[in-house]
């Protein structure tokens, strides 16, 4: 368990007297458990964090508590953690070392008043501060996926584009429920307080609707990938058309000459077999000249 207080102007220090400042609370799901009995509804937090599948928050009077889902980026597992508000403390738990290393940098953007809502505040802005430029990433990301496409056919372009469309889709889903938090604690909080908690209400749905643009921009690609296939599938059955125009004539001549009648005209000249070549011959230039005209070859 690792205990901070945040003090006026936004200092924050480990904690050296209990009750000094407010206190935020580092710990696991069981140290959390063994937390005296007085703290109300805190079974129900230990429930939702024993499968957690998505952000909320709830209030009970004097405290507020909820579970929150981070999606993983890239390779990495989702974070999933949760959070309680009790008298001038915010305990933070679960989440490990993945959650340290999110919360990295906290201590720069920590609100001057220190109260425990507005520190919970803080802490949902830091998780999320980066999200705008991963998001421009992934758009640089969907772009090369589309320029390689006007190149040429990728191998693996569905198994690409099935990850992303899973990563935005959780994404989506996330900010979403962003949104219904801030709502929430927004709708309890008075004054200055709730003009922070709308701001980052407002932060989450821009958010919201840029995974929503790229969601499009998603589906924009995989119908350019389908429009490639269908133009590279009618390519080949042209060169088969084609192929198959210029040798049918060719096929009805040597089918008609190798019928079994004795009177077939020029048969059994000297100059029979050179004439059939000739005309074959011909027939094939005249086709070529033909096709290309029509801009099929």
């Amino acid at each position: 368990m690792e205990e901070y207080t945040i003090r006026p102007g936004g200092a924050l220090r480990r904690a050296e007297e209990p009750g000094e400042g407010t206190r935020l609370v580092r710990m696991t799901e069981e140290e959390f458990a063994a937390l005296p009995q007085e703290m109300p509804h805190r079974r129900r937090l230990e429930r939702s964090l024993e499968t957690v599948r998505y952000c909320k928050a709830e209030s009970f009077g004097g405290s507020a508590q909820g579970v929150l889902r981070l999606p993983g980026r890239g390779e990495e597992a989702p974070l999933t953690f949760g959070f309680y508000l009790w008298r001038r403390e915010l305990l933070l738990i679960g989440g490990g070392e993945a959650l340290d290393r999110r919360l990295e940098g906290l201590r720069d953007t920590l609100p001057g008043d220190g109260s425990p809502r507005h520190l919970l505040l803080a802490v949902l802005e830091h998780l999320i501060g980066g999200d705008l430029l991963y998001l421009q990433e992934v758009e640089e990301g969907l772009e090369e996926i589309e320029e390689g496409l006007l190149q040429r056919v990728p191998e693996h372009f569905y198994e690409t584009v099935i990850r992303r469309g899973k990563e935005l889709s959780a994404l989506h889903a996330y900010y979403e429920q962003l949104i219904d938090m801030g709502d929430h604690l927004s709708g309890e909080a008075a004054g200055e307080e709730g003009r922070f908690w709308q701001l980052f209400t407002n932060r989450a749905e821009r958010l919201h609707n840029h995974v929503e643009m790229l969601r499009e921009y998603l589906r924009q690609i995989r119908e350019l990938y389908q429009t490639q296939i269908d133009v590279q599938q009618n390519r080949v059955m042209t060169i088969l058309t084609v192929v198959t125009t210029l040798f049918l004539p060719l096929s009805l001549i040597a089918g008609w000459y190798g019928m079994n009648f004795p009177n077939i005209p020029i048969l059994h000249q000297r100059w029979g077999y050179a004439a059939v070549a000739a005309v074959s011959a011909g027939i094939v230039a005249a086709e070529i000249l033909y096709f290309k005209r029509k801009k099929m070859l």
